[in-house]
């Protein structure tokens, strides 16, 4: 993988995804073009690009079309929610192929060499990983029988709201992807209820206990959610540390 003096990119769609990389990286500036927010950052000598787009699939696309500079290649990162049984909260998700059910006009190939770098970093960061589809959908898709119905149509492994349309906004680039993505709920996870906000609730013991399963239930998704993303730095950290051996190669 050739350096040609261009800095790798991470896109993560939620700034609390971004955070505990962010804090790993020396962030030398920071500018909010149209709906998202770019960093410029140093992290052991080496420029490096973080980017947070904002959820969906407009703010994930435009975010690339309002990069400022071509970067070496992009990895979109962020979580995802299980498709298959076997992958659990924690576990890593490096896309092989992304697709949309939603878009049946094409597929995307992630990069190989991202691939094996995104493979080699979650080796050394001792994390639990797979290599296979990501599917994205323009939707969340909470419930069982969504994802099995996804998981039938495209045999992806996870599913996020980003990861297709950066690989067509990077594709239109000719910048290289892979999309890296951790489970924060697995395929057993209930749907979430409606969100509200449950502090007037705690001074209320009469309506909490009206409103205690989904109460129970946003609260073991954001547990979930928080440990999961505190898994991704360290497989960042070492992506970085195997891109800058390769640079210091030459390829």
């Amino acid at each position: 993988m050739k350096r040609e003096n261009r800095a790798p990119c991470f896109v993560f769609p939620m700034g609390m995804e971004a955070a505990p990389f962010l804090r790993r990286l020396e962030v030398l500036s920071r500018e909010r073009r149209g709906k998202s927010t770019y960093r410029r950052a140093f992290f052991e000598g080496s420029r490096v690009l973080v980017v947070r787009c904002g959820i969906g699939p407009s703010r994930a696309a435009s975010s690339i079309r309002n990069l400022d500079e071509r970067p070496a290649w992009i990895v979109g990162v962020g979580t995802a929610g299980a498709l298959e049984d076997a992958l659990r909260v924690g576990h890593m998700v490096i896309s092989s192929t992304l697709v949309c059910p939603e878009e049946s006009a094409r597929s995307y190939q992630s990069d190989p060499l991202i691939i094996e770098t995104l493979c080699q970093a979650c080796e050394r960061a001792h994390a639990t990983y797979r290599v296979g589809t990501i599917a994205s959908a323009s939707r969340p898709v909470f419930d069982r029988r969504g994802r099995n119905e996804l998981r039938r149509k495209t045999a992806a492994l996870a599913v996020d709201m980003e990861s297709y349309w950066l690989a067509q906004e990077a594709e239109r680039l000719g910048v290289p992807f892979a999309a890296l993505r951790v489970i924060s709920d697995d395929i057993d996870a209930p749907p979430l209820p409606e969100y509200a906000d449950w502090r007037p609730l705690l001074r209320s013991p009469l309506n909490l206990i009206a409103r205690i399963r989904p109460y129970l239930r946003w609260r073991t998704f954001l547990r979930d959610f928080r440990a999961a993303i505190e898994e991704l730095p360290p497989v960042l950290v070492e992506a970085l540390r195997c891109w800058n051996r390769y640079g210091s190669s030459g390829g």
